[in-house]
């Protein structure tokens, strides 16, 4: 295609550019080649291309797709050295990549560790084509130059790669919606290629809860915020910080979302969902496993510490700690001990009579042997304890925390009981059915929440049940 025939989009500066890697995570791998065609009227008025010491072995399978030698590499320059050179070539052009987002990931991350950083409008080829042709089975550089028989002198190579994304770039531009697609992509540059910008501008400004789903409706994650708009597009300004979270831009297709009344509702939506739904991409919030908790129990004239599965606040019951694991409740606890002087043998975690072996070393007061009254030894395990022990419930029984978001006419009732979240309504002739269900377990991810929620709003309008 000539300069003439090109979109007026694409008749500004060009940078084509393709990178190649060793991986796929932007912060664990390395570059190992990078190639930039400088696009000028339409035409091609300049190439530069790299191979790089990507500063780790350049795994067998990539050696072998790009038909090039670890061994080549080692004498090769670190990207750092090339950086600057490399940046100068891309300011004040338009970027221009198959895939770019995966390009730029690996490129800011170099860039950012060599001081400097890079600042450009992006347009995604690969995006271009699902849009123009989606009636392809397959999107890929490969598929696509198969498709509109545009030749390759080598494949997975940097240069060649980059010389065939500037001939799909030719080959889409004569595609009659291609000014449309063009221009919506130019606007919104940070729109994933799953994606377009016209639906991210249809997300609400306000609280709740967003949904991320891929190919044929698959949970990718489930996230919540005070903006839904503005929190779902910083996912996509951001996916370059990890591969994580530039493998999940790359799979979204669709988004929805569900508002909530405030903040408080769409944290507890959020913890809710991603326990029932267990999205792929959420980590955190996604494995609900049984707590345990110390508490204080009265034997042989004293107080000793019992570990007990933590299904719900017992009232009059004081609870230290909520651990995951035995192990890390016994770890803390050892813990104590030391910082404290506590006798592990009062503790229950070592067995014998007489002096305990830590008592032997002046580690332990002697509690076990005489030497300290076993009141002053159980004062300094309340005190060990009391940095770790859990708010009581404040109620009587059951609560509703009322949440009114009145730009948008709605409120929400939270209905709570020993720091466990029985469910939220808007029509608060549903609470009973909420209290008669079977009782919702106590989870640390929900007294959390509830915690730090109150702490900031004690002015919340709170109904007891």
């Amino acid at each position: 295609m000539s300069a003439a025939r090109l979109p007026a989009a694409l008749s500004r500066p060009l940078a084509v550019l393709d990178v190649e890697t060793t991986g796929l995570h932007p912060q664990r791998d390395g570059i190992w080649e990078v190639a930039v065609l400088l696009v000028d009227r339409g035409q091609v008025s300049g190439r530069r291309s790299w191979l790089l010491d990507p500063g780790q072995p350049l795994p067998a399978g990539v050696a072998a797709l790009g038909g090039v030698l670890d061994a080549e590499l080692r004498v090769q320059p670190r990207f750092a050295e090339i950086a600057g050179e490399l940046l100068s070539l891309l300011q004040g052009r338009l970027l221009v990549g198959h895939n770019l987002r995966f390009d730029l990931a690996f490129l800011r991350c170099g860039l950012m560790a060599a001081g400097l950083r890079l600042r450009a409008r992006q347009l995604c080829t690969l995006r271009l084509a699902r849009q123009l042709h989606p009636e392809l089975p397959a999107h890929g550089l490969d598929a696509l130059c198969a498709q509109f028989a545009i030749p390759r002198f080598i494949a997975h190579r940097a240069p060649a790669d980059a010389e065939a994304t500037w001939q799909l770039l030719q080959h889409l531009a004569s595609h009659p919606a291609c000014v449309e697609s063009l221009d919506g992509q130019l606007r919104k540059s940070a729109v994933p290629p799953g994606l377009s910008a016209a639906r991210l501008a249809e997300l609400p400004e306000r609280p709740g809860v967003y949904y991320f789903h891929g190919e044929g409706g698959a949970l990718l994650y489930v996230g919540k915020s005070r903006n839904l708009r503005r929190r779902v597009q910083s996912h996509f300004h951001n996916d370059h910080a990890s591969r994580r979270s530039l493998q999940m831009a790359q799979q979204v297709r669709e988004i929805r979302v569900t508002p909530t009344a405030g903040e408080l509702g769409a944290l507890l939506l959020e913890a809710a969902e991603v326990a029932r739904l267990q999205p792929l991409y959420n980590r955190q919030l996604r494995r609900q496993r049984e707590l345990l908790s110390w508490t204080l129990q009265a034997a042989d004239g004293g107080l000793r510490p019992q570990l007990q599965a933590l299904a719900r606040l017992e009232p009059g019951v004081e609870h230290a700690g909520l651990f995951r694991a035995r192990r890390d409740a016994l770890e803390w606890l050892r813990g104590q001990a030391r910082e404290h002087g506590l006798c592990l043998r009062l503790l229950g975690l070592e067995s014998g009579q007489g002096a305990c072996f830590a008592a032997q070393l002046g580690q332990c007061h002697g509690a076990c042997c005489g030497r300290e009254p076993r009141r002053a030894h159980d004062a300094r395990l309340r005190a060990a304890f009391g940095g770790r022990r859990l708010a009581a419930w404040p109620w009587r029984g059951p609560v509703a925390l009322v949440e009114r978001d009145a730009a948008h006419d709605l409120c929400e009732w939270h209905v709570l009981d020993g720091w466990r979240h029985l469910g939220s309504v808007r029509d608060p002739a549903r609470i009973a059915a909420l209290l008669a269900r079977p009782a919702a377990p106590f989870t640390r991810d929900t007294y959390r929440i509830l915690r730090g929620h109150l702490r900031r709003h004690p002015e919340m309008e709170i109904v007891e049940l």
